[in-house]
């Protein structure tokens, strides 16, 4: 199954990052809106002083927890996305090879370690999930 098939246009496009590795960047709008509004990245040394002011969701999976960084305004969307072993393990592959997610409503932009001519099956893992 691709994003294409699920009936999302997506743009692609492809990018050198400074160590000179590529990565591919995805951009599209869901076909049915949500309100969901986090991102999921790697866990940074400034992410960690910002979760002493501010609590971060923990979804109960030590190495995704300990891995991903969660930053949310709908906490309780985003913790039903995360209810799933499938989708949280789609998103710790894509932070945990490089990668970065943003989902703004029905506006989703990724980007993704390598390149990516076609929609790999962790993207369409979390893409159904978020359509759901």
């Amino acid at each position: 199954m691709s994003l294409e098939t699920m009936g999302i246009a997506v743009q692609r496009g492809f990018v050198k990052n400074e160590d000179e590795s590529e990565g591919t960047q995805l951009a599209f709008t869901l076909p049915k809106g949500i309100e969901l509004q986090a991102t999921f990245s790697k866990e940074g040394l400034g992410d960690k002083l910002v979760k002493i002011f501010k609590k971060e969701i923990q979804a109960g999976d030590p190495a995704f927890d300990q891995s991903v960084y969660v930053k949310t305004d709908t906490e309780e969307l985003t913790a039903a996305l995360l209810q799933g072993a499938d989708v949280r393990r789609a998103i710790a592959n894509i932070v945990n090879a490089g990668g970065f997610i943003q989902v703004d409503g029905p506006f989703v932009q990724l980007e993704l370690a390598g390149r990516h001519e076609t929609d790999d099956a962790d993207t369409v893992t979390l893409v159904r999930a978020l359509i759901r």
